[in-house]
């Protein structure tokens, strides 16, 4: 009977054990998990060199422009986008000269040479485009003026950075401008034209802009752009004999 006993008790400990051993619920489960290293959600990027996104793209402007050259074609843009911000927020001028680029840091000071005239300016990078395949850049309008790429639309030029300049920290308000438009013509020498004869008048600033609308090349004439409709209206009442036709668009 003793044998008996102490065979039963070896067994009960032996079955202790084991459920020990079994247990679904070890103490480790219960314990804190680690904490994860936290991480940044967001980048810092300088203004001049920040990423952006268009048309599902997103560009990874250049860090920095020393020693950049680069060769291609370049277009230019008008009054579409005259009186409004810039990449940098300025307001762009079509009669300034200034330039759009899609890579190079905003505020890039550039030497533009027209590679099919020899003629060359130097402008600053405040804009980013253009976003067509095969241009490299897109010139003020009046960088195209003095490098002499108006008429022919795309030219082939050279692209090399001299320098710098800071952005500025202020952001302009958008600015009003009325355009007094001329005309539009499908024919360039008709446009032609119609400009020599708003100079010969005594209108400067008046501009030819060649524009794609519904799949037509027009060359828009315009006898200028003014910040005031009251000056915009004096202009198209001056034009009224000689161009019937004219209207304003702001």
């Amino acid at each position: 009977m003793r044998h008996i006993l102490i065979l039963f008790a070896g067994l009960a400990v032996l079955v202790m054990a084991g459920c020990a051993s079994l247990n679904p619920f070890p103490k480790h489960v219960y314990s804190t998990p680690p904490t994860k290293k936290a991480t940044s959600s967001s980048r810092q990027y300088d203004p001049k060199t920040k990423p952006y996104t268009v048309m599902g793209k997103t560009y990874y402007p250049l860090k920095t422009a020393n020693g950049y050259e680069e060769v291609g074609k370049a277009s230019w843009y008008g009054s579409d986008f005259h009186g409004k911000k810039t990449a940098n927020g300025q307001i762009y001028n079509m009669y300034g000269v200034s330039a759009a680029h899609k890579t190079l840091p905003l505020g890039t000071r550039v030497r533009v040479t027209n590679l099919d005239n020899s003629r060359s300016v130097i402008l600053v990078v405040n804009d980013r485009g253009p976003f067509v395949h095969g241009r490299i850049l897109d010139l003020s309008y009046g960088a195209a003026e003095k490098l002499g790429t108006v008429e022919a639309g795309v030219s082939r030029v050279r692209i090399t950075a001299i320098g710098s300049v800071p952005l500025s920290r202020t952001v302009p308000k958008a600015l009003q401008f009325y355009h007094v438009r001329v005309g539009a013509f499908a024919e360039f020498g008709n446009a032609e034209r119609a400009h020599q004869r708003l100079v010969a008048q005594g209108f400067d600033e008046a501009n030819i802009a060649t524009i794609t609308r519904d799949g037509r090349v027009l060359h828009v004439v315009q006898a200028g752009s003014f910040s005031s409709r009251d000056k915009a209206e004096k202009v198209l009442e001056s034009l009224k004999d000689d161009f019937p036709t004219s209207y304003i668009i702001s």
